[in-house]
């Protein structure tokens, strides 16, 4: 059996993030939605799940992204931070500070837990863990990863190594090193979750067509799925000019919301192969 999970990342980033991904989830054109913690929207993104009856969340763990740490104590994880006292703008940076031992582990956990306490703290339940960036597939932060879904019972750890064979579909050589360097670090991230007994996709999609997912790049996606649990990452949202300012990235969310709306795809959907699952109901016993 084909099992998809459809995941949002991002709420918490922005206005215009929450509310697509909220309307998608709530629509059921996702199955669930990943909040950060330390966004500038995170307490808005959180009323709104709760007030559509969506209480069911992912942490979508950030140690980049220029995001303030929740830690309200930043000497406690300063070695995290910038002299801006923020987060790395993305995993370069962050990935130049790993290799050199500037970062320290306690300091990640320290904060990863305080990340968790907080979206906990919102009324919310973490059925799954994965992060920004996915930066939680790095070998010893993937060590706490896991013993904090172990602490906090929390089932689920994304694996988020990609089939190459999505390079075929829009290949853009920019993609290239970032799909390179997420496989080397994330090939061997299910066997180091199966050795920490945890729950996780058999296969990932969403990180090569990351910023421009659209109709056509979906279709794509869904002739090479394979028997087994599917977690596609996805980044609806509504333009708005906070959005655009903080995260040019997202320039397309709009493009993604109107593709997982989109009646040919929900069609393709409904044909019986594949099942679209919530994180919990991919590993649900019979």
């Amino acid at each position: 059996m084909i099992s998809l999970i459809i995941n949002a990342d991002d709420v918490g980033l922005s206005g215009g993030i929450n509310d697509a991904a909220v309307n998608a989830y709530s629509r059921g054109l996702v199955t669930g939605v990943s909040v950060i913690a330390c966004g500038p929207g995170f307490q808005e993104g959180a009323a709104m799940l709760r007030d559509a009856g969506r209480t069911e969340a992912g942490a979508h763990l950030a140690l980049t992204g220029s995001f303030t740490p929740c830690t309200a104590d930043v000497s406690r994880v300063d070695s995290l931070i910038t002299r801006e006292g923020v987060f790395p703008a993305d995993y370069m940076g962050f990935f130049g500070l790993y290799l050199m031992g500037r970062i320290r582990k306690q300091d990640i956990r320290a904060e990863l837990k305080e990340q968790i306490e907080r979206i906990r703290g919102e009324g919310l339940e973490i059925t799954h863990l994965d992060s920004h960036e996915h930066v939680h597939v790095f070998p010893g932060i993937l060590e706490v990863v896991s013993e904090l879904a172990r602490e906090y019972g929390i089932p689920y750890v994304r694996s988020a190594s990609e089939d190459p064979v999505v390079m075929k579909k829009d290949f853009r050589f920019r993609d290239l090193a970032r799909y390179a360097a997420l496989k080397a670090f994330g090939a061997r991230t299910g066997r180091r979750l199966d050795r920490s007994g945890i729950r996780h996709n058999d296969r990932f999609l969403g990180h090569f067509h990351s910023g421009r997912l659209n109709k056509d790049v979906l279709f794509f996606m869904a002739d090479n799925l394979k028997e087994g649990v599917t977690e596609l990452a996805a980044h609806p949202g509504l333009l708005s000019a906070d959005l655009l300012e903080r995260s040019p990235w997202h320039a397309n969310a709009q493009t993604e919301m109107e593709a997982l709306a989109d009646k040919d795809w929900a069609d393709l959907l409904s044909n019986g192969k594949v099942r679209l699952v919530t994180h919990r109901e991919a590993f649900r016993q019979s």
